[in-house]
């Protein structure tokens, strides 16, 4: 262009001065793009010009040439120093476009002629014409080179960085691809150019504020988006400052689709404002168009890989015939499923895996199928090359070309011989489980095993059952595919091959199996080899029966034709299990009747022989539930085998204590119950003697425990008839005399008491279902100001007038388990309050171990929570609970430290931030020196390990003095305050 105008200015018969300047239109603008001595200051004011500004501008408005013998105020650019002169401004128009605009400067005065206005006119029109030839050579380039990007690429991801390269070799500071996910991001996938830009960036194609710029609405509108200037353009903010960091003025984006989808979008920048004409757009949306055709083919070419690479991995055999029937691909399955090699496959006819199984009218109806063009399936029993029988459920599919043609036939065929096989095994063994409940065992039953089990085991094509006779001898008792005369048969243990095989299940050779026999006596050889057709032998499966690891007989399963498939095994080794079962189970019936009512380890009658032999009388009986003292310590101290020795002994000392029409029974792990023709009054005394019998019977390992029982005693009938009842009674005398009398007698006030507690529990479960517990809080202040640093939370449970006393629903929650739904709740209730203050929160060890506690804490992070473990916790093994809780975030205070099992390792082994002293130091405190040492002690040994510690109980101003004294800094008693409602919880 500048050539162009240097060459028109020089032309010595048209009366211009050798200065000019040819502007191009982009957007709303004129931009400078050639100029010829040009004054320096003009350049740089007459880079970027607004339609309508200036002379320029103005034609480039106006679309009309202007001639002007001499500037005036109309010429809105001047400067300093600005010789007169005159212009000639023209626009560069083809056809109803105006592409531009030429500047020529004239001497002042100069009035150009006719002539001389039409050859400039002409001029401007050739310029015009040069201006769109190379616009359109340009697009045509652009075009043709993303052609051959698309054709070269191996993959979307190298197509996409070649075609923003591409745009960046044409000028475009930036260009890159964005995939729109969906949860609304725009996910940068490949760029050229100002890549920096990229790091980091947030944009979105949703309603959001990142979703407002041009990338976001292309996608979402699904047409092209400009954005003429990035510092004026109230929908870029998000992006204002890093895109002037990186030097843009101007950008678009053009969706890019797949199909009717927009898959996302091709976005390109430029450093001027305005850059974007309707060339340049229409350019780059004929681009992002071929960039979509091409991202189909893309993924239409990687989507027939991937099925093809489906076809050849996955495990079915997958074959494909002409019309003709032969072979014309087979997959890598079925080469290795049926053994053959591809030469031996293509080209042949599928008939080479038929197994004579299928009578012909079964092919006959397979082609017909097919010849209708529809799909055929079905089991088919093929072989493989070795001969070996496999199950195949196959899909045989006419193939259609694109004019509907049917081409070809295409076969599927999964290798289901394992799962055949166990299907027809379970339908044979349910059906013999049912033959056997009714008839029992006996040979009929065996025969009939023995015949249907060859029709559900491939290649099975014979079988036999020994089974080991009273003297020791194995007979065949059922034999299928062999000789009868068998059955005459005697045969000693080391003469049966199973008994001898070092695996109790496997799989034999002919060969193998006939060197065993040649072993034999030869009058037992010779009939076996003759009769059992062992000559003829491929392979055998066998399986020794055994009935608790006592061998009790013999199955035997033979192919003559091919050996076993792999398949066949598993179904076998089920098979001989669930034999062995059925004689567990024989042999278990006369043991379980006997078990059903008797305790085996003392072989006391149990709850159900006590159940059905109770019965009604007149007599007076005292009916004594006993159970042993620390049972449960004792198993763990010395082990379950002392505990079950120590049941046994008492159990027969106690047996011979019985008097006369006396019975014992054992109703439970160490509960026992002993019906005794006796009054009430006399049951003393024999509990006596019990406990007696008891530590006289003791193991040698117990002879320095505490034994002892504890009895609850009810009368029969003055205490009820029904056996239900009595039990329930006698166990409410039981819970009575465990509480340190050893022996108690029931009464209508431990029933009474009971049914409170029943109630009382009842009620409380209620209260949590709706909710209606509500959370106190009492504040742990700083001794020197007093002022509250945390807070304890309570859980309080209104009732009509007040509050129930915690000390009658917190230990019954705990002893019945449901401490852990009160903590919970009381988790969940944490949960509202502020975050501003720090709550403590008292958890129970059942709650420790709960499953559901992790989770539901997990939803207190950050809120200043930290969890109060008591001294008991430690002991039940909830040290990885705590572990986890620390890594949460979550602090942990020791509660109630002195009170009970913790040691001075407890402090160094478990992380603890806040040790809580108990009350009981602080109540010593200005009366017992001994309190003053403990708490002065503690204090510097928590200062060592890093510990806050907090005094309990302060209940009085000489306290406080006391604590302040020692240097206490933290205390909490009802001096600073009483528990008060937490309010919003």
């Amino acid at each position: 262009m500048r050539e162009f105008l240097q060459a028109l200015l020089e032309v010595p018969w048209l009366p211009l001065q050798t200065k000019g300047a040819i502007f191009l239109k982009r957007g709303e603008g004129l931009h400078l793009v050639a100029e010829y001595r040009l004054d320096e200051p003009l350049k740089t004011a007459c880079a970027l010009l607004p339609l309508g500004r200036c002379l320029c501008g103005r034609v480039g408005l106006t679309e009309e040439p202007l001639w002007i013998p001499e500037v005036d105020e109309a010429h809105e650019i001047t400067y300093p120093g600005m010789p007169p002169h005159g212009h000639a401004i023209l626009p560069l128009k083809v056809g109803k476009r105006v592409l531009g605009v030429l500047n020529l400067y004239l001497e002042p005065g100069v009035r150009l002629s006719t002539t001389v206005k039409a050859t400039l006119e002409m001029a401007a029109g050739l310029l015009a014409l040069a201006v769109l030839r190379e616009r359109a050579e340009r697009a045509a380039r652009v075009l043709h080179r993303a052609s051959q990007v698309a054709l070269e690429a191996q993959d979307e991801a190298e197509y996409f960085q070649r075609l923003c390269g591409l745009l960046v070799e044409e000028g475009y500071a930036l260009a890159w691809v964005g995939e729109a996910l969906p949860d609304g991001r725009v996910r940068p996938l490949e760029g050229a150019g100002a890549v920096g830009y990229l790091e980091g960036l947030v944009v979105r194609h949703d309603e959001t504020p990142e979703g407002q710029g041009p990338t976001g609405r292309a996608i979402r509108l699904g047409k092209p988006q400009v954005l003429r200037d990035v510092g004026t353009d109230p929908n870029y903010g998000p992006w204002r400052l890093r895109a002037q960091r990186f030097g843009f003025a101007s950008s678009a984006a053009f969706p890019l689709r797949i199909g009717e989808r927009v898959f996302g979008t091709l976005n390109v920048y430029a450093p001027e404002p305005d850059a974007f004409d309707p060339e340049e757009v229409a350019l780059l949306q004929d681009l992002a168009y071929s960039a979509g055709k091409a991202l189909e083919r893309f993924r239409a070419q990687a989507l027939a890989h991937l099925l093809s690479q489906v076809v050849e991995q996955v495990p079915e055999a997958i074959f494909i015939t002409n019309l003709e029937g032969r072979i014309t691909y087979a997959n890598a399955a079925l080469y290795t499923q049926t053994g053959y090699s591809p030469s031996e496959v293509l080209g042949q006819n599928p008939r080479i895996f038929k197994s004579g199984k299928h009578p012909e009218a079964f092919y006959r109806h397979l082609w017909d199928t097919l010849q209708r063009g529809q799909v055929f399936q079905s089991l088919f029993y093929n072989r493989r090359k070795d001969g070996r029988l496999v199950v195949e459920h196959k899909i045989l599919t006419p193939i259609r070309d694109l004019r509907g043609q049917v081409v070809a036939y295409s076969s599927t065929g999964r290798n289901i011989t394992r799962e055949w096989s166990l299907y027809r095994i379970q339908q044979v063994l349910i059906q013999m489980l049912e033959r056997f409940l009714q008839e029992g065992m006996g040979r009929s039953f065996f025969q009939h095993f023995l015949d249907r089990v060859l029709e559900a085991i491939p290649g099975a094509e014979a079988g036999s059952l020994l089974l080991r006779n009273q003297d020791g001898s194995f007979s065949f008792v059922a034999l299928t595919g062999h000789d009868p005369g068998l059955k005459e048969v005697r045969l000693a243990p080391e003469e049966v091959y199973a008994l001898q095989a070092q695996a109790s299940q496997g799989r034999v050779s002919g060969a193998v199996l006939g060197e065993f026999l040649r072993h034999l006596p030869p009058e037992k050889g010779g009939i076996l080899r003759q009769r059992g057709r062992f000559g003829e032998l491929k392979e055998t499966l066998y399986a020794r029966l055994e009935v608790e690891g006592e061998a009790i007989g013999a199955l035997y399963l033979d192919a003559f034709q091919a050996p076993f498939p792999e398949e066949a095994l598993d179904p076998f080794r089920f098979l001989a299990r669930w034999l062995e079962m059925v004689f567990s189970w024989e042999r278990a019936q006369v043991q379980a009747r006997y078990l059903r009512y008797h305790d085996p380890l003392t072989g006391l009658p149990n709850r159900a022989f006590l159940e059905e032999a109770w019965r009604e009388r007149e007599e007076t009986l005292s009916l004594v539930l006993a159970d042993l003292n620390s049972f449960g310590e004792n198993n763990q101290t010395h082990g379950r085998k002392v505990g079950d020795m120590l049941l046994a002994a008492a159990a027969r000392a106690w047996a011979e204590l019985l008097p006369k029409g006396g019975e014992l029974y054992r109703l439970g792990d160490d509960e026992f119950l002993f019906v005794l023709p006796l009054e009430p009054g006399r049951v003393l005394g024999f509990y006596q003697d019990l406990t007696r019998a008891l530590e006289a019977s003791a193991p040698s390992a117990l002879e320095k425990a505490k034994l002892g029982i504890s009895v609850g005693v009810v009368a029969y009938p003055c205490d009820g008839r029904n056996l239900g009842e009595l039990l329930r009674r006698a166990d409410l005398a039981l819970r009575e005399a465990k509480k340190g009398r050893g022996i108690a007698y029931f009464n209508r006030e431990l029933e009474a008491a009971y049914m409170e507690r029943v109630e009382v529990l009842a009620a409380l479960e209620e209260a949590l279902r709706e909710g209606r517990l509500i959370l106190f809080g009492q504040p742990i202040v700083d001794l020197s100001t007093l002022e509250a640093v945390a807070t304890e939370v309570l859980v309080r449970w209104p009732r009509e007038g007040g509050f129930w006393p915690a000390g009658a629903f917190i230990p019954l929650a705990e002893e019945t388990g449901l401490i852990r739904e009160l903590d919970l709740y009381v988790l969940r209730r944490v949960e509202t309050l502020p975050e501003s203050s720090v709550w403590h929160v008292n958890l129970s060890p059942q709650t420790l171990r709960d499953p559901r506690f992790l989770e539901v804490a997990s939803r207190l992070r950050g809120k200043g929570v930290r969890f109060e473990i008591t001294e008991y916790a430690l002991a039940q093994g909830v040290e990885e609970v705590l572990k986890e809780l620390v890594e949460m975030g979550f602090g942990l205070v020791l509660d109630d430290f002195g009170q009970g099992y913790a040691s001075l390792n407890t402090l160094i082994q478990h992380p603890f931030c806040m040790v809580k002293m108990d009350r009981g130091f602080t109540a010593g405190l200005g009366q017992n020196p001994k309190s003053h040492a403990v708490l002065r002690a503690s204090l510097s040994l928590a200062r060592e390990l890093g510990l806050e510690l907090v005094a309990e109980g302060v209940e009085t101003e000489v306290q406080r003095d006391w604590l302040l004294r020692l240097g206490y800094r933290f205390a909490q008693g009802y001096l600073f305050g009483t528990p008060q409602p937490i309010s919003g919880s």
